[in-house]
């Protein structure tokens, strides 16, 4: 890798196009003053059709700064090479760089390296988005990863399966907990101990915990095959935030909100292959769409910082109707801020009218209206005579079930009124919705229905976690409690078709301008680095001759 470059060269790239570099600056020297260490990778995200960017950590703490050298080739042998450059990895951004690959060809794939002194970094390989000429769009979908809960199997799938466009994932790419605070034991047992040993609080804090999971072979390996197009969901700042605050979060010994807030999201920008906020702009208001040429917008929402409300307890209600008819249906209660709610209905209107196929959300957490169900009714007695002895959390829930309250109000199913207005925007958008959701930890397909009238709106897609434990296993130890639990939600909740509350894996979303179709990985174990996978669900939806979307047809494999 020839690193005598000229300044020219190193400003404008080859190729008659160039490069922005994101949080940083162009080096007049030679890369090959300093060694660095590249231990954390590579990555590639935030596509467009002529760009996209690259990342990598060149480390050298004996220095304030590593130039670093890169290049862009058309081929894995780096013999056709379309970009080069040189810039600085400084301690200000944790020795991070970032360059913006601009004037590349639309739905092309591209190879990526870095260089620091003698050491090369491993190579990467990119994708631009594609232009009208496209036929088909192949995204991975990922969610919750807490890396001491298991080996990031679902990753290395991901990594090894051919043909992607894009990675999505959409959220809790991190966890902010110390060593004692969610699942701990596991992550003893494995050895998988993410740094620093306390809560994520400090911008040192976050950098430190990326760097643990970016040091994991198996996220390199999925960064380093597809760019991926991220938003964040709560443990990248702290459990259960929203624009106030979190329930993770204790004032009076952690300082303020905000400070946390923003240092979460400095060290959030600095780490993931994507472009910083617009000078002005604030950090915590992240939304992008990604136009996949004429096929699909895939809309990306944030819908934890900007406008979410402080989510509602259940602790003592005991009357149902009531609390769903009175705190619950307030409509002054909102998920994205109605500045947010606007810009996407606009967006949506937007992508329908111009015959784009496809309108993806890019959500954070499960939108399909999921009550439960009472469970004291229909588990086996030895079941719930041991969860009665067992006591705490898990009894108090299973004699809440009675209630058939929401399961999660911090999902959509805690902002209902805020739901219904962006189910309806899909509607007078005439929009053809998929949403794609995290967060639960558990795989769901369903049909979205508005409230006020029943009307079809779209469909959802909600994928499993890579790791992060899905809460039916802490009510009860006995493995009954999983098909159980599947059975008894999609009977409880109409719009919901399937459930699985075990696994974990991913989602392969295949998009055509006629079919979307998704696909239910799950990997065999997330406690063991050898595995298998299956794709065990299979859900279809159709445009009809209008035009807008049909219902879903499942395709089950046991």
């Amino acid at each position: 890798m020839d690193t005598g470059i000229s300044r020219r060269e190193a400003l404008l790239g080859l190729g008659g196009g160039g490069f922005t570099l994101l949080g940083g600056c162009v080096s007049t020297e030679r890369a090959a003053t300093v060694d660095a260490a590249f231990s954390w990778g590579v990555a590639s995200g935030d596509p467009a059709p002529t760009s996209v960017v690259i990342w990598t950590r060149a480390y050298n703490p004996e220095v304030t700064a590593v130039p670093v050298a890169f290049e862009v080739a058309e081929d894995a042998d780096f013999r056709r090479i379309v970009r080069r450059g040189t810039g600085l990895a400084s301690a200000a951004r944790d020795y991070i760089l970032k360059a913006d690959i601009e004037s590349l060809e639309p739905g092309k794939r591209y190879h990526y390296r870095f260089k620091a002194g003698q050491t090369v970094s491993p190579p990467g390989q990119t994708r631009t988005l594609q232009d009208t000429s496209g036929q088909s769009v192949r995204l991975a979908v990922a969610s919750c990863a807490n890396f001491g809960s298991g080996y990031y199997n679902a990753y290395r799938a991901i990594a090894e399966t051919p043909g992607l466009d894009a990675v999505i994932h959409l959220g809790d790419y991190i966890y902010e907990y110390g060593p004692d605070g969610y699942d701990g034991e596991t992550a003893r047992r494995l050895g998988r101990i993410a740094e620093p040993d306390h809560d994520a609080v400090t911008l040192a804090d976050y950098r430190a915990r990326f760097a643990s999971y970016r040091r994991d072979p198996d996220l390199q390996a999925a960064h380093a095959a597809a760019p991926f197009i991220a938003i964040w969901d709560d443990h990248e700042t702290a459990n259960n935030s929203w624009m106030g605050g979190a329930g993770n979060h204790k004032a009076d010994t952690q300082g303020s909100w905000e400070a946390r807030r923003d240092a979460a999201l400095q060290a959030y920008f600095e780490w993931m292959p994507m472009r910083d906020p617009k000078p002005g702009a604030a950090a915590k208001t992240l939304t992008r769409t990604y136009e996949f040429g004429g096929i699909a917008s895939l809309i990306l929402i944030e819908s934890r910082l900007t406008g979410r409300g402080e989510a509602l307890s259940l602790n003592g209600v005991s009357d149902p109707d009531a609390f769903m008819a009175g705190p619950l249906a307030d409509p002054a209660r909102t998920m994205l801020g109605a500045p947010q709610e606007a810009w996407l209905a606009g967006e949506l209107k937007r992508s329908a009218g111009a015959g784009t196929a496809w309108q993806v959300l890019g959500n954070q957490t499960v939108m399909a209206p999921m009550h439960t169900p009472d469970y004291t009714a229909i588990l086996p007695g030895d079941m719930l005579a041991a969860i009665e002895a067992k006591g705490g959390y898990s009894a108090r829930w299973i004699e809440r079930s009675k209630l058939g309250l929401p399961v999660n109000l911090d999902s959509w199913d805690g902002y209902p009124a805020a739901r219904e207005r962006l189910l309806t925007s899909a509607l007078e958008a005439e929009a053809n919705l998929v949403v794609l959701s995290g967060d639960s930890h558990m795989f769901w397909a369903s049909d979205l229905y508005r409230g006020s009238d029943g009307a079809f709106a779209g469909i959802e897609f909600a994928t499993g976690s890579v790791t992060s434990p899905g809460g039916y296993e802490n009510l009860s130890s006995d493995p009954r409690i999983f098909e159980i639990a599947a059975q008894a939600i999609p009977e409880k909740n109409a719009g919901v078709r399937f459930a699985n509350v075990k696994d974990k894996g991913f989602l392969l979303l295949t998009l055509t301008r006629e079919m979307a179709e998704a696909e239910y990985v799950r990997v065999s174990t997330i406690l063991d680095r050898a595995f298998e996978t299956t794709t065990f669900l299979t859900a279809q939806c159709r445009r009809n001759d209008g035009g807008r979307t049909g219902q879903m047809e499942l395709s089950v494999s046991r």
